[in-house]
């Protein structure tokens, strides 16, 4: 394990260094999903190139257990773990890899400008910025695979199917192309059936609309330990981001045995513990609450266990998410789903800062080919002369609109107009556990409706860039304001102080008040020895300071020894805020 910083001059010549590090992995027809993505292999080299800056300092977290580091780099000048910090984590879910070139991509910009826009310099000489590009490197490794899937867990071995075995019955490429895609079985017991606009998308049966299943839905694979149950346990590992404490899933699938029972969530937890400068964390994973921001609710917030945003912490998530949606248009977002045990949930309700989660990139929504007009028949000439009957009938029977599917048909609308290689026809196969039945083996590539093609990576990266930046600016910046003294006689004098918070953040969330994870700020009074204070302590707290303009005031009442002019010296600290001095003279 490499601890040791790396820090020489980064010397670019002409711009070819970063279009090395960007250079794409050799990849089959199989995965071209994966074209222009790094492995961990590239990614270790983008880590080092990137450590050569003066700005950046490269460490691992820890060595997983398939002996890949869990990379940290730490963006900015002096003492890092000193100034007040941005975290941002990239890909959380394993698959989902436009998370880790989204944060790469973030500290590569961040080095370029400060060496020429004096405004990134000046937010660098501030803060912080740790990046931790790739926190499960196990997992996404497993993205580059053959057959190809798509991975969530680490390299733990799990017994899935909670049968005592370990991986004994997981997918299988019955086809042969290089993919785990899924497989249809035509049975009557079935739940599904084909979408009536288009039969490669397959549906949920509705009783309540007369539908009646015709097929089983399954992934690929065998039932090899003849549970009747199909590629169950492939002994996927846990997934990073289902093995946090905030509202952890007890018992499922990719949990783990515990909260953060794994190298890599405690590595991460931990590293956040232990840097108290952290005052935001953004991280890229679906469960998304910029473009679709949280939402408060009073009426639950008399509760001991906090599970939903504070309303005293709503305003400013919601400029947060509102500066993010300008540099990002939230033009048809998908929803967020629910987030158990996922990092950016515990970021906030657990360890207490503002928790910004991008997805990053999702599918544009395009219209679909429209179908060519039928003949009229002669029913509709009839309906044309005003026969209500028929024209009731005819609304009756017309389909009402039905969402079921809608993502998977907004994904082939995309894949056709961007001539995307996205689908495998579904095509039947002869199965040996299904002798007398129909079975076809298709669906969507793995891969291909989590991440974009590798040529959009460079403008969202800058996107992203642009908001960190943005979030820098808005960080807490206080300032000691109205430093009035009295002198009231026999050495005694009255010292008051307003502290102001002049940044869009106030200097802690709500939450992390309320769950103590946040070091209040600290108000100093360094004074000669033997100084009595006759009213307030040395050294005193703000719980919070809010953002914009927020104030607060301490006085003290002190007796100066032999009542003789000296100076007071104010100190206003915290790891979230730096520090801030001043002094004042007592006559």
């Amino acid at each position: 394990m490499n601890h040791a910083a790396r820090r020489t001059r980064l010397t670019l010549i002409g711009g070819l260094l970063f279009l090395t590090l960007a250079r794409p992995c050799q990849v089959t027809a199989a995965d071209a999903a994966l074209s222009g993505y790094a492995n961990y292999k590239t990614l270790a080299q983008q880590v080092s190139q990137l450590a050569k800056s003066e700005l950046v300092t490269q460490s691992s977290l820890g060595r997983t257990l398939g002996g890949r580091e869990i990379y940290l780099l730490s963006i900015g000048k002096g003492r890092k773990d000193q100034k007040p910090a941005l975290l941002v984590l990239g890909n959380v879910e394993a698959a989902q890899l436009v998370g880790s070139e989204m944060a790469m991509r973030i500290a590569r910009s961040l080095t370029e400008k400060s060496a020429a826009d004096p405004a990134t310099r000046e937010l660098l000489d501030r803060f912080t910025v740790y990046v931790i590009p790739r926190p499960n490197p196990d997992g996404s490794e497993k993205c580059w695979e053959q057959p190809l899937r798509e991975p969530t867990g680490n390299k733990r071995p799990t017994d899935d199917d909670r049968d005592g075995k370990i991986g004994e019955d997981g997918p299988a490429d019955l086809n042969g192309d290089g993919l785990i895609t899924m497989m249809r079985v035509e049975d009557d017991r079935g739940e599904y059936i084909a979408h009536p606009k288009d039969p490669r998308v397959m549906i949920k049966a509705d009783p309540k609309k007369n539908e009646r299943g015709k097929y089983r839905l399954l992934v690929e694979g065998r039932d090899k330990d003849q549970d009747e149950k199909f590629s169950e346990d492939g002994s996927a590992g846990v997934s990073f981001n289902r093995n946090f404490t905030f509202n952890y899933p007890y018992y499922q699938t990719g949990a783990g045995p515990h909260q953060v029972s794994e190298i890599e969530t405690r590595a991460v937890a931990d590293f956040a513990f232990n840097h108290p400068n952290i005052v935001a964390v953004l991280t890229f994973t679906p469960e998304d609450n910029l473009v679709r921001p949280w939402k408060p609710d009073a009426g639950s917030e008399g509760q001991p266990a906090k599970t939903r945003l504070l309303t005293a912490d709503a305003a400013v998530q919601d400029q947060l998410a509102e500066m993010y949606r300008k540099l990002r248009s939230d033009e048809n977002a998908p929803d967020s789903p629910g987030g158990a045990g996922s990092f950016s949930d515990w970021a906030y309700f657990h360890y207490g800062r503002w928790s910004l989660a991008a997805r990053a990139w999702w599918m544009p929504k395009v219209d679909a080919p429209a179908a060519a007009p039928e003949e009229k028949k002669p029913a509709d000439k009839e309906v044309a002369k005003g026969d209500k009957s028929k024209s009731s009938e005819a609304a009756a029977t017309k389909p009402a609109d039905d969402s079921r599917g809608a993502d998977q048909l907004v994904a082939l609308a995309w894949f056709a107009k961007e001539k995307i290689d996205g689908f495998v026809e579904f095509k039947p196969i002869k199965h040996p556990d299904f002798p007398d039945k129909t079975v076809e083996v298709g669906g969507f590539k793995p891969l291909v409706r989590l991440n974009p093609s590798a040529k959009q990576l460079d403008d969202l990266g800058q996107k992203h860039a642009s908001y960190v930046l943005e979030v820098l600016g808005k960080f807490p910046r206080i300032a000691i304001r109205d430093v009035k003294t009295e002198p009231l006689g026999a050495g005694v004098h009255r010292i008051t102080v307003r502290v102001a918070n002049d940044g869009l953040l106030p200097t802690s969330t709500e939450m992390g008040r309320i769950a103590q994870q946040n070091y209040p700020v600290q108000v100093k009074m360094e004074l000669p020895e033997k100084t009595e204070f006759l009213k307030g302590a040395p050294r005193m707290a703000i719980d919070r300071l809010e953002g914009n303009g927020g104030t607060a005031e301490r006085t003290w009442l002190v007796r100066l020894p032999n009542d003789q002019p000296t100076n007071a010296s104010i100190r206003v600290s915290a790891p979230s805020i730096g520090v801030v001095e001043t002094k004042v003279e007592l006559k």
